[in-house]
């Protein structure tokens, strides 16, 4: 993807100007990322903020004692990280990896909040964006607090293969989409077998490469009843086992 074209599609360039993202693009140096490279330490999210260009980019969680990884957000072109460190100024215990190869526009923390102060509506962009972020890292936490692994995986691919154009889901390798729903790679490869045989999902090479979204949507929604009905049981057992007592 050319440069213009991903700044073109950035909600962190919403309704801004054309000549402030103009002098903004001509300040930030262009990166290359190999594929499987750290982009981003937890240390260095106060030093850059990145634009992503071309390729997708995770940003993760991590448990130094085991290694298990939270993948909380997806990005693609337009996109930018670090949020959190650019609004507050203090370090994010997250690291950012290169899922292809990945080109990226960088420039200083202290650069881009000084653009942040000259422009109003640069501003509120970056205020929006921050606002769709946190909704999705909410819906992720809703996800992991109320739903088994499969309704978990149903949410995931509804959310991204709707959207046909910017799908960043596509031809992802079954690990890294368990690490986008809290899972591991062999549950995850159970459940898509599944999907499979229902005629739900199309899979090439273990990667996902077409949804039947209505049968998605119509096996999401039967789950999630029949997880609600067990829970109401479990409740209803719970009550009569202290009415009991």
């Amino acid at each position: 993807m050319r440069i213009d074209d991903a700044i073109a599609k950035s909600p962190l360039f919403a309704h801004v100007d054309r000549q402030t993202v103009s002098s903004i693009v001509r300040s930030l140096s262009a990166e290359s990322h190999p594929e499987g490279r750290l982009i981003m330490g937890a240390a260095d999210s106060v030093s850059s903020f990145r634009l992503v260009v071309e390729g997708r980019v995770k940003i993760v969680r991590s448990n130094s004692h085991d290694g298990r990884e939270l993948t909380l957000w997806l990005l693609g072109p337009g996109d930018g990280f670090d949020v959190a460190s650019l609004l507050d100024g203090r370090p994010h215990a997250v690291t950012a990896w290169a899922l292809d190869h990945v080109r990226t526009l960088a420039g200083p923390m202290a650069l881009w909040r000084d653009w942040l102060d000259e422009s109003r509506l640069l501003r509120l962009a970056a205020h929006r964006y921050v606002g769709q972020k946190l909704r999705e890292v909410g819906d992720l936490a809703g996800d992991l607090a109320l739903h088994d692994t499969s309704v978990r995986l149903a949410h995931l691919l509804l959310r991204h293969f709707r959207r046909k154009e910017d799908n960043l889901l596509r031809d992802l390798p079954q690990r890294e989409l368990a690490a986008l729903i809290g899972s591991v790679r062999i549950v995850v490869s159970r459940h898509l077998a599944q999907m499979k045989r229902q005629g739900i999902v199309e899979l090439r090479g273990g990667a996902i490469r077409s949804v039947d979204l209505k049968r998605l949507l119509a096996e999401a929604e039967s789950e999630l009843a029949r997880s609600e009905a067990n829970v109401g049981r479990k409740a209803a057992g719970l009550r009569s086992g202290g009415c009991e007592s």
